[in-house]
């Protein structure tokens, strides 16, 4: 069944939703005015997901024929997301924690692997 969406192209559909991610963690980064007060009440992380889900509603993007999820987001954004999430782990705090922790953490990260 074709789709009916407004943007039916992958790569614009990706540039869309990443702009808007972009601005709403741009808006939820302001010291002040309206978005700090607006963003006390509504969470940035909710808008993340409520956003492109209010895209996809009213038929801007087509979330069920979309081939983002494959080849891009698991395949590119999926492992560079987590190399990310490494780089920001402080190893001395993870030791610290003791032995039993530490082989938790190796398990749960072993654990990823296989599904990147």
């Amino acid at each position: 069944m074709p789709s009916t969406a407004l943007i039916q192209n992958d790569i614009v559909v990706f540039g869309l939703i990443a702009a808007t991610l972009g601005a709403v963690f741009w808006t939820a980064s302001r010291e002040q005015g309206l978005w700090k007060r607006f963003y006390t009440f509504v969470p940035a992380l909710l808008l993340c997901y409520l956003i492109p889900g209010i895209y996809n509603t009213v038929g801007l993007i087509d979330g069920q024929n979309t081939k983002l999820y494959n080849p891009i987001a698991r395949d590119i954004l999926l492992p560079a997301a987590l190399i990310l999430l490494t780089l920001a782990v402080d190893i001395k705090g993870i030791l610290r924690l003791g032995p039993k922790l530490v082989l938790m953490y190796l398990g749960a990260s072993a654990s990823i692997m296989p599904s990147v």
